[in-house]
């Protein structure tokens, strides 16, 4: 495999590398044997002192276990920071319950969404015989309502947290006087029900 050297080697690289090797617990010539290139490239390349050709790239990144989409995601010139202005988000209202997604994280490595779930008292939503692929989890602001996990039933009230498998089936019923409101994640995204409004 050939190393190009250039006179500004992206110095992103280098830094991610090790810093991946380091929290797999890999030693330098571990890595450097399972690519098929020296241990000294390999060192430099973490350092940033060249920058290795695609082919390198891609038998470092094997040796580390490491997605290569991931490490180019990584250093990516793209936007760092996204903000959601008001009247800018997804939203939808329909029967006394309400869901306007807050931000969104649409990279494949990491896909998260942030949900403000408002539920109007007496409706239930979440009717899932068989539960969705994923994790959900809520802060509760206000309000209280039923949880229920795969038949299991939990009272959340204000200031509540919760954490649970959505493949799981569940609901939330607000059996409540006043509405239900909270701060809700669901990882990966669910977009189906979002609409700009």
């Amino acid at each position: 495999m050939n190393t190009v050297m250039l006179n500004k080697p992206h110095k992103k690289i280098g830094v991610i590398l090790k810093a991946y090797r380091e929290k797999t617990g890999l030693h330098q010539f571990e890595v450097a044997k399972r690519a098929c290139i020296s241990t000294s490239m390999l060192s430099q390349i973490e350092r940033s002192a060249v920058a290795p050709s695609i082919d390198t790239l891609c038998a470092v990144c094997d040796a580390l276990g490491m997605d290569i989409a991931h490490l180019f995601r990584s250093i990516s010139d793209k936007q760092q920071v996204r903000i959601h202005r008001r009247g800018e988000r997804l939203k939808n209202t329909e029967r006394g319950v309400r869901y306007e997604q807050l931000v969104v994280n649409m990279d494949m490595a990491f896909p998260a969404e942030m949900l403000l779930l408002e539920v109007a008292p007496h409706q239930k939503i979440g009717l899932s015989e068989h539960g969705h692929e994923g994790t959900e989890m809520g802060y509760v602001l206000a309000g209280s309502a039923l949880l229920v996990v795969n038949g299991m039933e939990y009272i959340l009230k204000c200031g509540d947290s919760v954490v649970f498998n959505a493949s799981l089936p569940h609901s939330l019923e607000n059996t409540g006087a006043v509405p239900f409101k909270a701060v809700w994640n669901a990882l990966p995204p669910h977009k189906d029900y979002l609409e700009i409004q």
